[in-house]
């Protein structure tokens, strides 16, 4: 993707959109490449093999097979499918080792919406970045959902396959500190 201004956040609400999403925020994008999918099992794997890293809580070994516990059930993991249940800190230990790092909230926005081949939607993803409000943000009624975790938890985009559709757009933003390990979410990468 080429450098550019790039302008995060929506005009006016959708059918339903969090006050951490809306008015607008604009910031300078320098040249980036950036993965069209979010890491896979089969990637993350080769890590935790070449580094001893754990394996995250939600997989286990088989014999020589892994699972992954689904439901209440452990399954065969699906080595193609994206890697999930994974920390932010656990995405920053697989860029360090990828030599790559996490996309930035603007990179990926711009990516999502000018990308041809960009799939989003099936897991959360970490960015890079720590969630603050965008310009002019205003608390809606509901004042506990995003003012109280600005500077403490990290941005997570797109959405997993489990979310409503009526919260599934691309401007969607959440949010978790970087050890949470439980909530359905994964990682892309960029290029240094």
């Amino acid at each position: 993707v080429v450098a550019q201004s790039w302008t995060l956040g929506s005009e006016a609400e959708r059918p339903f959109c969090f006050d951490n999403e809306l008015s607008q925020h604009t910031s300078f994008l320098q040249d980036f490449e950036i993965s069209l999918q979010p890491v896979n099992w089969s990637q993350y794997i080769q890590f935790v093999t070449a580094t001893g890293y754990a394996l995250p809580r939600y997989v286990r070994r088989s014999g020589a097979a892994l699972e992954t516990w689904v439901f209440g059930r452990w399954k065969p993991l699906d080595t193609t499918a994206p890697a999930v249940h994974l920390s932010w800190n656990e995405a920053q230990a697989y860029c360090a080792w990828a030599q790559c790092r996490l996309p930035t909230e603007a990179e990926w926005d711009c990516a999502a919406k000018t990308l041809v081949g960009f799939e989003w939607g099936h897991v959360w993803e970490w960015t890079q970045d720590t969630f603050a409000p965008y310009e002019g943000f205003v608390a809606h009624p509901y004042t506990e959902y995003s003012a109280p975790w600005f500077g403490t938890h990290k941005v997570l985009r797109g959405a997993s396959h489990f979310t409503h559709a009526v919260l599934r757009h691309v401007n969607y933003r959440n949010f978790f500190t970087p050890e949470r390990d439980d909530i359905y979410a994964g990682f892309r990468t960029c290029a240094l």
